[in-house]
């Protein structure tokens, strides 16, 4: 770790851009995934929504009569082009309230619109996010128990987004039960909801371990259940990262085979491809390499240096940069049994070339 905060200032500051760049790039796959679903309003996608406009729909949201499906649709649609949409919105008395009502109405896809329009908003500062669980918590985490997929899959969404915005929204789904539902979820759904739940666990575990209160219990239970998934839904993997940055779990990670599955599913991976998979899988294995077990699993590896190779003439700096930090560790363990695995291997000689063009680029 190339820098001279602590080590739990530069775990924080990960955890937070982490959460920021996941929060983007949510916003991007809503934008995108209703690209082909909004239909009838092509040409309004085609155009900002001022947020007047939303205001006028979120003051007619409040006269259930008047309201369509099409209308859902415009408003959805506003709200995921800006933060100021989401800001209009909020400031509409009675929209939020309103909007609720919907979510917890009999007609099906008017329940499921109302899921989008709180994903959407989800999405928005920590004012709004605040808002927003405090009204529709109750009812997304009810809706985890429910049997359409669809509804359950944009709920599981949306409280990952307000999870992982700040930490009074966490303290409210955390007081709520939001925790045994994600395991219960993760342990027992289909592949078709799995991502969305891992999403929204994985911002749970983020803002819990950044502030320091998520418990050792808690975080041994959701290391049971969720080092399996590293292979079905490779997001984990960063699920998996932040657990190994606290250590209370080591022993449940390396139990499983956690080193020896990182290390194959990084054998598989594009270097091109898959950069974000593949950070969180170096940043696993430099984590746990402190372990003595690890590091002589990685280091026995037949194939590690085929793989060191790749990751230090990776495109990506912060790749390079991440396998230095693993390199590292693993020649200057504490440990006698690993000094001697690192001579013998010879590692430091065969990658020298490597390791030299590396650091320069990262110095």
């Amino acid at each position: 770790m190339m820098s001279e905060d602590s080590p739990v200032d530069f775990l924080r500051q990960s955890f937070r851009d982490l959460g920021d760049q996941e929060r983007r790039q949510h916003r991007e796959l809503q934008v995108n995934s209703r690209r082909s679903t909004l239909g009838e309003l092509q040409n309004i996608q085609k155009r900002a929504v001022s947020s007047e406009e939303v205001k006028a729909l979120a003051d007619k949201l409040k006269h259930k009569s008047q309201f369509t499906n099409q209308d859902f649709l415009g408003l959805n649609n506003a709200l995921i082009q800006s933060e100021e949409n989401i800001v209009a919105f909020f400031k509409v008395q009675g929209a939020l309230h309103a909007l609720v009502r919907e979510l917890l109405g009999q007609n099906a896809s008017l329940q499921l619109a109302a899921a989008n329009c709180c994903c959407n908003l989800s999405l928005g500062n920590e004012k709004s996010c605040l808002q927003l669980t405090k009204a529709a918590a109750p009812y997304l985490l009810s809706n985890l128990d429910g049997l359409n997929h669809h509804l359950l899959e944009v709920c599981a969404w949306t409280l990952g987004n307000l999870a992982g915005c700040h930490i009074k929204p966490w303290e409210i789904l955390h007081s709520q039960g939001l925790l045994p539902k994600l395991l219960q979820l993760i342990t027992s759904s289909s592949s078709d909801i799995i991502h969305s739940v891992i999403y929204a666990l994985t911002h749970y575990v983020r803002i819990g371990l950044n502030s320091d209160i998520l418990d050792l219990e808690q975080q041994r239970n959701i290391a049971v259940s969720a080092h399996s998934l590293m292979e079905r839904d490779r997001s984990s993997c960063w699920l998996i990262y932040l657990l190994s940055c606290s250590g209370d779990s080591d022993d449940i990670l390396l139990n499983n085979s956690v080193v020896v599955r990182s290390l194959r599913l990084l054998g598989e991976c594009n270097a091109n491809q898959d950069v974000l998979i593949i950070t969180a899988l170096v940043r696993i294995l430099g984590n746990l390499s402190v372990n003595s077990s690890a590091a002589e699993v990685i280091l026995k590896e037949p194939s590690i240096v085929s793989i060191l190779c790749t990751l230090l003439t990776s495109p990506y700096a912060h790749v390079q940069r991440e396998t230095l930090w693993l390199i590292g560790n693993l020649v200057n363990h504490p440990s006698k049994e690993i000094q001697y695995l690192v001579t013998i291997s010879n590692i430091e000689n065969i990658l020298e070339p490597l390791l030299s063009v590396a650091l320069s680029k990262v110095a």
